[in-house]
């Protein structure tokens, strides 16, 4: 078995989610195809699916790069 990843690198793994999702956000505003707009959806799926494990794992996803708003960016027109 490989060795477990550190609490930090954890961090370091959603916060490069999270970059890449709000960039996918912006590329779907300038260019709102069906595949940036499937890209968009999917990172969103992804996060809420993190966010959700973190929390029933009673971890705070704050600590793990979350803003409070984190959802906020995908349903702003």
């Amino acid at each position: 078995m490989g060795k477990r990843i550190s609490r930090d690198e954890m961090k370091y793994v959603i916060g490069s989610v999270i970059e890449y999702a709000y960039e996918s956000i912006d590329e779907e505003k300038a260019e709102p195809t069906d595949f940036n707009k499937g890209r968009r959806l999917a990172y969103h799926e992804v996060l809420d699916t993190i966010y959700n494990q973190l929390n029933l794992y009673k971890q705070d996803p704050k600590d793990f790069g979350y803003p409070d708003d984190w959802e906020k960016p995908f349903f702003s027109k």
